[in-house]
């Protein structure tokens, strides 16, 4: 199925990061990744932009954006989210 944003919202796919080992703690406790990751951010792949013109990236390009942002949809098995334009805080070059 292709997913064509429209306006000014950018389709992503979330880039994983390399895991960690898991943290246990002196009790034997395992920290899971989501109770000691404080970062507000996700970094993503830009996969499908928009109808509008003045969108300042394009397929292909990672991009930071911020971890609340956007609608998470689930398509042929994959997890995206679709975000507007606005919410994109940094391109990685």
């Amino acid at each position: 199925m292709d997913i064509k944003p429209l306006g000014r919202r950018v389709l992503v796919s979330e880039v994983e990061e390399p895991e960690e080992e898991e943290e246990v703690t002196e009790g034997g406790i395992v920290l899971p990744d989501s109770a000691k990751s404080d970062d507000n951010y996700i970094r993503a792949e830009v996969l499908e932009i928009g109808t509008d013109e003045n969108i300042e990236v394009k397929v292909g390009d990672e991009v930071i954006l911020s971890s609340f942002s956007g609608t998470e949809i689930e398509v042929d098995d994959q997890e995206m989210k679709i975000i507007k334009n606005k919410d994109i805080l940094a391109k990685i070059e």
